[in-house]
């Protein structure tokens, strides 16, 4: 273990056995909760719904279809985020654009927006460049990529960060007769210290990709966790106005679930939903190293007061305000992992 930067962190060889017991493990010293719904057995669940009925003083408005839709109504918020119902249809996703910069010289920074054959492009030409000019490392913010079910795509992203032929993870589900498998192919495009970042908002193939990359190519992830919808989902009509959503194939990497709890970072940095769409949108026109790197406030000195001017008059720092505070944290781990290379 390793302290740089006042950041302590395991080194990265141990991260794929602490993300599998992270997903398997419950935290040492806390008892499970008990659900008392689990305790009772199917003849004991018939008795208090009788009971209800009788008894209740609202009873004898619990007929079949009540009962029906307050079953339906447990098992989708039992399942969650793997199931919900809609009274209309899912909205399109417009595409997020990718972008790409590189931070004060030493760390390369991607945005890569949607999942689609023009940013993966993008994302090639970016690594490339980031190699030619020796960058520290690379972050890969999936803070901005929409949800989506495109799994190849988020495979061919992981192989510009993985060897080629690694197992990068599986779909599977009751509906397949055979789970599919992803592999890396291609180049592996990418040296050096990778970091991810991820948010509540990261699900879907963006949520497999940070995983696998977490697993197969060593990367730390930054932000909060991610939202547990690793799974393919289907849209099924059940009314004329109605729809349920349902996640009828998941994400398995290196044989362990994603879903439903989703990923925990390697370092939790949170940042207010509002703030963070703010910088995000903002980044796309001037770049986001003026929400990494802090500018101090400009000085009234004697050459100013030769100018007869005063730069502290509507001076401050960039964005005031506004710091990308995982991305800041990002580029700080850039750093410490390039220093810890070289001197382990």
């Amino acid at each position: 273990m390793k302290n740089l930067l006042g950041l302590t962190f395991v080194a990265s060889t141990a991260i794929a056995p602490i993300y599998a017991a992270e997903l398997t493990t419950p935290s040492p010293g806390v008892p499970p909760a008990v659900d008392p719904f689990l305790t009772l057995d199917g003849g004991q669940v018939e008795q208090a719904i009788s009971i209800l009925r009788r008894d209740h003083v609202r009873g004898a408005k619990i007929d079949d279809a009540a009962l029906g839709r307050a079953t339906l109504q447990g098992l989708i918020q039992s399942l969650a985020p793997g199931a919900a119902l809609a009274a209309d249809a899912p909205a399109p996703v417009p595409p997020s654009p990718f972008r790409a910069e590189i931070l004060d010289g030493r760390a390369g920074y991607i945005r890569l927006g949607s999942l689609q054959t023009e940013n993966l492009a993008e994302l090639d030409a970016s690594l490339r460049d980031f190699a030619a000019k020796d960058v520290h490392g690379v972050i890969l913010d999936l803070r901005a990529t929409p949800e989506s079910s495109d799994f190849a795509a988020a495979a061919q992203s992981a192989s510009r960060f993985c060897p080629p032929g690694t197992a990068l993870f599986t779909l599977a589900g009751p509906g397949r007769d055979e789970s599919e498998e992803f592999v890396s192919a291609g180049d592996n495009l990418s040296r050096g210290a990778l970091v991810v970042l991820i948010d509540e908002n990261t699900a879907g193939a963006a949520e497999a990709l940070a995983a696998t990359l977490r697993w197969n190519a060593r990367a730390l992830l930054v932000g909060t966790r991610s939202s547990g919808r690793c799974v393919a989902f289907a849209e099924v009509p059940v009314g004329e106005k109605t729809s349920l959503r349902v996640a009828v194939a998941e994400v398995l990497v290196a044989g362990q679930e994603v879903y439903p709890r989703g990923l925990r970072p390697d370092i939790e940095i949170p940042q207010d939903p509002a703030e963070r769409e703010t910088i995000l949108a903002a980044a796309l026109v001037d770049g986001s190293a003026g929400f990494v790197f802090e500018k101090e406030r400009a000085q009234f000195d004697e050459a100013s007061l030769v100018a007869g001017t005063n730069p502290e008059i509507g001076s401050v720092a960039v964005k005031p305000g506004l710091i990308d505070r995982p991305l800041q944290r990002a580029v700080d781990l850039v750093t410490a992992l390039r220093v810890f290379r070289k001197t382990d």
